[in-house]
């Protein structure tokens, strides 16, 4: 466990696996000054997924360390009828909530979050006010490393490819955890209206350089339909390729919650899932943020 003195903090960052996640220790994230932010930051772009355990932060604590990545936005699943309202206390936050008598929003699919947009998110976070024991975990996975380990002549192939992005809804997909955007079963017409702007394709550079500097792939199972100049049937195999030695462990990390867990992580190196091993009578309660919006660079 590496120790940073940043002032009068002394913060331990524990890797979580080789390639992927930090967990911060002596972080408080109602109060970070500059110095604790430059370690939170530069271990956030090295580790790409960050864990602060034993938080206890207010909506609006919780926003306002969040806004330190970039502007919050709201979760387009929040317009989906399985999905509840923004938190009345502070818009920007998303109450995940599952209870006996509502099973909630689950994500049972690998995805990266609304690369369907022309200017996807950056940064996703999940505070755990109650978690289940034993059950509920999600795992991520370093899109960065997949890439640095591919033979340079795959890495040279993928740089000059683009991939297709939409919603199940265009897509015509029903997979379980997808989000499924179709307005013409919305009566609400400000969702309505919403929702249609999610009706279309966007395309996205298969290979996408991190602000930080390094090469990282940006595709994902739940949301690229195919790779751009080519038919879904000859994008799958190639495709599925990739996401298959993107789910080994040597790229992963599995985190199983506790109570209080902040966990950021980077949208734009990795993708992640939710184990959907819990039921109804498993209480999840968490509260969610998107935001940092960017725009997907290729590497040339």
């Amino acid at each position: 466990m590496d120790g940073t003195n940043s002032g009068s903090n002394r913060i331990f960052v524990e890797p979580l696996s080789k390639r992927l996640g930090a967990r911060l220790h002596g972080v408080d994230c109602r109060s970070v000054n500059d110095a604790v932010w430059a370690t939170i930051r530069d271990t956030f772009h090295e580790r790409h997924l960050a864990v602060f355990p034993d938080q206890h932060l207010t909506p609006d604590e919780h926003a306002t360390f969040m806004e330190r990545f970039g502007e919050l936005d709201v979760h387009p699943q929040e317009l989906s009828a399985r999905s509840t309202l923004p938190l009345p206390e502070n818009p920007k936050i998303e109450l995940m909530l599952n209870k006996p008598g509502n099973a909630g929003p689950r994500a049972a699919a690998w995805h990266t979050d609304v690369t369907f947009r022309e200017e996807p998110v950056a940064v996703t976070s999940l505070y755990g006010l109650e978690t289940p024991e034993a059950c509920a975990d999600t795992i991520w996975s370093s899109l960065r490393a997949v890439f640095d380990d591919l033979t340079p002549g795959l890495q040279e192939t993928l740089r000059g490819l683009k991939a297709v992005h939409a919603t199940a809804f265009v897509m015509g997909k029903s997979q379980a955890g997808s989000i499924n955007y179709d307005p013409t079963t919305e009566s609400d017409p400000n969702k309505k209206d919403l929702k249609a702007q999610y009706r279309g394709e966007v395309v996205h550079p298969v290979v996408h350089r991190h602000e930080a500097g390094y090469e990282t792939l940006y595709i994902n199972p739940a949301f690229v339909n195919r790779i751009e100049g080519w038919s879904p049937e000859e994008s799958a195999p190639f495709l599925g390729m990739l996401y298959e030695r993107a789910k080994l462990a040597n790229y992963t990390y599995r985190h199983r919650w506790s109570q209080r867990d902040l966990v950021v992580w980077d949208n734009r190196c990795t993708m992640h899932y939710g184990v959907n091993d819990y039921s109804e009578e498993d209480r999840r309660r968490l509260h969610r943020t998107t935001g940092a919006s960017f725009v997907v660079h290729g590497s040339g």
